[in-house]
């Protein structure tokens, strides 16, 4: 018998952690943010949500941190003395 050209590769059945996905709760809880802030975000298109079946909807981990990542704003560090830059 002939062996298969494939045989010797890998596959992968688990999900990368980045593509996990997380209830509304959880995301809350990851961004340090409301869920009715959430749910804002979703319906203005900034975070989007996935619906797995009737009112069940989720989000990737991924998207959340696309989120954070645009949303972080690096504030410059006070000086001791005024009149400093």
């Amino acid at each position: 018998m002939a062996k298969r050209k494939y045989d010797n590769t890998q596959t992968s059945t688990q999900p990368d952690a980045s593509d996990r996905l997380l209830t509304r709760s959880e995301v809350a809880q990851y961004l340090n943010i409301g869920t009715t802030f959430i749910e804002q975000l979703r319906r203005q298109g900034k975070l989007p949500s996935y619906r797995l079946s009737g009112k069940c909807i989720r989000y990737k981990k991924s998207d959340c941190d696309v989120l954070l990542d645009h949303c972080f704003i690096v504030r410059p560090a006070k000086s001791a003395k005024k009149g400093e830059i």
